[in-house]
């Protein structure tokens, strides 16, 4: 099929609409689900008032900025399990810089501003490790990544001293602005528009440059993209270091929310992002995904998250019905896959 140079249709929206409309008609699907549920329970009402739909999208925050970084490795062929560690050490690391700065300087501002640095550089270092560690060592992403999860963890706890590290004094006013959900006169809280932004940016960089389209390529057969003279090695590198960013600023909205370094946050955050880069259709065999589908698979996670707990299912059951999702979605993903081929 051709296609305009310099623009790659996926990357905004998928190629056609039943790709495009396969994660949408799932969270309407779900949507409507609950609510036929919550009204005969008499929650339907609570469900659907802002102050839900607020707190369903700021806790959907931290999954959304993180599945954006794992959007870009998943369509290159790669995989990243050590975000969850990864997000766990940057709160450390940003509690801990901002501890010593607002001891040696006196200044939130100064504290504050070097302790975000801090976080987020300190997610692009473990990404650009996981990128060197792939093409330098030629080991699979897979064991990579869960050779790192297992550092960064270890990292956490000792620069943590195994235990949360809270802020020597007053909570500053930017870390109580993320960590509220309910806000009056911008719709969502500061976190979720960090989010919006961040996916604005993700989806024209996959979209209209030439990088994005070196994500594709390399996912789609590395061998081909090599023999066209695409830098490879130095591609998944960038690709891990900027979902390493990403995850980094994660990092920090946990940092905020949590408003501590907790060597023990976010446990299993890797299986949410992958599940949610998946149910958005992305392909884990690589060249296929889009930011759309993946804020859609976030949102339907979401969504299942907190409609259970309206209707007091057990937790057990949420794990069988995301684990559910995930396969039937990757069925009709692949089924769509063979009908366009």
């Amino acid at each position: 099929m051709n296609r305009k140079p310099g623009f790659n249709r996926d990357a905004m929206l998928p190629a056609n609409l039943p790709a495009a409309a396969g994660p949408l008609i799932g969270l309407l699907v779900l949507l409507l689900l609950f609510v036929v549920i919550l009204y005969g329970r008499g929650n339907l009402q609570k469900f659907l008032g802002p102050a839900n739909l607020q707190g369903l999208l700021h806790n959907a925050a931290v999954t959304a900025v993180v599945a954006l970084g794992m959007l870009l490795v998943i369509v290159s062929g790669g995989i990243d399990l050590s975000v969850g560690s990864v997000a766990a050490l940057v709160t450390v690391v940003t509690m801990q810089v901002f501890r010593y700065l607002d001891a040696a300087t006196g200044s939130v501002l100064v504290a504050s501003a070097g302790g975000v640095l801090a976080g987020v550089l300190t997610g692009g270092l473990a990404g650009m490790v996981n990128g060197l560690g792939v093409t330098l060592l030629r080991v699979t992403p897979f064991v990579v990544t869960l050779g790192t999860l297992s550092i960064a963890r270890g990292l956490a706890y000792y620069f943590s001293g195994r235990s949360p590290v809270r802020f020597p004094g007053e909570v500053p006013e930017w870390v109580t602005s993320l960590q509220v959900a309910e806000v009056k006169y911008t719709l969502v809280d500061p976190g979720v528009w960090s989010v919006a932004l961040l996916a604005v940016v993700v989806a024209l960089v996959m979209g209209l440059t030439v990088f994005g389209r070196h994500c594709y390529a390399i996912g789609s057969n590395e061998a081909t993209a090599r023999l066209c003279g695409i830098p490879v090695a130095r591609t998944k590198v960038l690709i891990y270091t900027v979902a390493g960013l990403l995850t980094g600023w994660a990092g920090v909205l946990v940092f905020a929310q949590t408003t501590s370094g907790d060597p023990s946050a976010q446990v299993g955050l890797e299986l949410k992002v992958i599940a949610a880069v998946v149910i958005g259709g992305a392909s884990l065999s690589g060249g296929q995904g889009n930011v759309v589908g993946t804020l859609l698979g976030v949102l339907i996670l979401s969504v299942l998250d907190n409609a259970v707990r309206f209707c007091g299912v057990p937790v057990e059951v949420q794990y069988i019905l995301i684990g559910a999702i995930v396969v039937v979605n990757t069925a009709i993903s692949q089924w769509q896959r063979r009908r366009s081929e």
